[in-house]
Formats: structure tokens, C-alpha cells, sequence
């Protein structure tokens, strides 16, 4: 990988005035340009220029409120009204827990797709088993899959048995997180669920 290919994480200072200034490349920028960049794939960081405090998550949710609403719904109203009844560190917990692992397997297959992308767009494959293998590596099967199966292996189980044992594992962890948020609304406490109360 080289060095272009290393995105930067931005600093970005936000002033009184709703102005935002990229310290990392010395412009200001608009609160659409910030969205711009992270749709594009780059990290920021954003602090208050007066208090010096992280402030990236309160723009990046500013910024989903303003131009990219429809996300929203994606969260059933039951654990947004969970975010506003628990405390902060069992609401941690949670995310930690549930939703990390998913959107740590939701980024690495957006970098597979925008590589295979790439090379497809830049006129890389060769052959037709070029172009299959970057497809298989692109959605998680391995670079040598197309020849086992043209070489009759069938020692191996088939591709998608890991993403069936992995959506078993994901239904479960979903059922176990609506039972606690179902808990949590019936009891009205973090603890009920498991959490530390603060």
C-alpha cells in the first residue's frame, strides 16, 4: 500500500461563529465539505476551538440530522428511547458489544468493494480468472477459490457456510439485546439489564 493510498486523519477546529477551520490542511472547510470528506473515506477529528474538547461525534450526528436523515431509521424507536433513559456507560457497554463487531465487518467489505472497484475501474484484470478472483476476494471468499472448485476440491465446506454460522451468531446477539432493551423499558433502570448505574 502506499503512502496516497494512507489517509490522514483531519483535525478540524469548530468556532463560535459555525465556522470550521482544517488545521491538518490549513483551509476552512463547511459543515457540507466535512460530510463530503467522510462520505469519501476520511477520518476527522473535530474539538471546540474555546473548551479544546472532542466534539466529533455531536458534528458527525449534526451532520446525519441535516443531510442524511433516512439513516435514522435504521434504529427502531426502542433503542433510541433506550439512548435517552440509560445511563451513558451501560449504553457503552451495549454498542461496544453489539454494534461494534458489525461495523468493523461492515468496513472491512466497503475497502474489499472500493479495491475491487478500483482495479476493475483501472483495467487491471487480465483474464476472466483474474477478474473472478478479485470478486471472490472482493466479497470474502479466498483468491484460490476459483481453482479448488475448477480442481474438484471439496474437501472445504462450501463459501458460505462461515456467513451462515455468523448470521446465527448475529440473530442470537440481536434476540439477547431485545430481550434486555425489552427488560430495560419494562423496568425503567440500566441495572435491570446488566448495566452499571453511575
Amino acid at each position: 500500500m502506499s503512502d496516497s493510498d494512507v489517509k490522514q486523519l483531519l483535525h478540524i477546529k469548530k468556532y463560535p461563529n459555525r465556522r470550521y477551520y482544517d488545521t491538518t490542511r490549513s483551509c476552512h472547510v463547511t459543515l457540507q465539505e466535512v460530510h463530503d470528506l467522510v462520505v469519501g473515506g476520511q477520518d476527522v477529528s473535530i474539538t471546540d476551538s474555546r473548551t479544546g474538547d472532542d466534539i466529533t461525534n455531536l458534528v458527525l450526528m449534526q451532520i446525519i440530522l441535516e443531510k442524511d436523515q433516512p439513516k435514522l431509521d435504521i434504529f427502531p424507536s426502542s433503542i433510541l428511547h433506550l439512548m435517552l433513559r440509560s445511563n451513558r456507560q451501560a449504553l457503552r457497554g451495549y454498542v461496544d458489544q453489539y454494534f461494534t463487531p458489525f461495523l468493523s465487518m461492515l468496513a472491512r467489505s466497503q475497502k474489499q468493494f472500493d479495491a475491487y472497484m478500483r482495479n476493475a475501474m483501472s483495467g487491471r484484470f487480465v483474464t476472466p480468472m483474474d477478474w473472478a478472483n478479485s470478486m471472490l476476494n472482493a466479497f470474502g471468499g479466498s483468491s484460490n477459490g476459483a481453482s479448488d472448485a475448477a480442481a474438484g476440491a471439496d474437501s472445504s465446506p462450501p463459501p458460505h457456510a462461515d456467513d451462515d454460522e455468523n448470521l446465527d451468531e448475529l440473530r442470537a446477539q440481536l434476540s439477547e439485546l431485545q430481550d434486555r432493551i425489552s427488560a430495560l423499558s419494562r423496568d425503567g433502570s440500566p441495572s435491570a439489564a446488566g448495566g452499571d448505574a453511575d
